[in-house]
């Protein structure tokens, strides 16, 4: 016998390997954790990116969460309109 057999052919194999995909965790509160780096892909920013935002985060099995309507409501009140010019006051008429 030159070759020993395992039972799992070469595909199989291969689809066992690397990481496994991460679930989101629903929170009773209609909120629920989404592992940040699918957050991160979702706004489009690496998770790096993410981690530097200082949003809220939990490690759960050394992954990190991030709460996903809240992390959004950070991102929203960090916008801002650049550049808008000054509201103009209304003339008000002699009579």
């Amino acid at each position: 016998m030159s070759q020993l057999s395992t039972g799992l052919s070469d595909t199989e194999r291969k689809k066992r390997r690397g990481p496994q995909p991460r679930h989101r965790i629903d929170l009773p509160n209609g909120e629920f954790l989404q592992p940040r780096r699918d957050f991160a892909a979702e706004i489009g920013v690496v998770d790096k990116t993410c981690a530097r935002m200082n949003l809220p985060t939990t490690y759960v099995g050394n992954v990190a969460y991030v709460a996903h309507n809240a992390s959004l409501n950070i991102l929203a009140e960090r916008v801002q309109r650049r550049n808008q010019p000054p509201e103009r006051r209304r003339l008000q008429r002699a009579r």
